[in-house]
């Protein structure tokens, strides 16, 4: 399986426990300053990038399967997984009272706040 695939259903598996975040439950263990160290780390870079390509393939997957009547709230554009690695790497260090949350919501704020839909991405 290539990382891509590998990436994207990671992505779809933690953004599809999204209703049992909201009631709790926990997306993953991993907490977003484990994340943010693992990102800084050059041998941590690698898959870093995986993991937030994953979420990001998983973001872009759910929103636009939910059909044209949901309102797509992120538009991430092609980029790169260090791409996607450096916008929420500065996004943690700039949040630090994020740090101690599930990894997932975190990143999802934080590709949409840097990809919002409606400044220039798509709908």
């Amino acid at each position: 399986m290539s990382g891509r695939w590998f990436a994207a259903l990671v992505g779809a598996s933690l953004l599809s426990c999204g209703a049992a975040h909201a009631e709790g439950g926990r997306l993953t263990h991993l907490q977003a300053s484990k994340l943010l160290a693992m990102c800084q780390s050059p041998k941590g870079a690698q898959l870093c990038d995986a993991y937030v390509s994953g979420i990001s393939d998983g973001i872009t997957l759910v929103e636009t399967q939910a059909g044209p009547d949901v309102a797509r709230k992120v538009c991430i554009p092609q980029a790169t997984g260090s791409q996607l690695r450096s916008t929420v790497t500065k996004w943690l260090s700039t949040h630090p009272d994020k740090l101690s949350a599930d990894v997932g919501p975190v990143v999802y704020e934080a590709l949409g706040e840097a990809f919002p839909c409606g400044a220039g991405g798509k709908k």
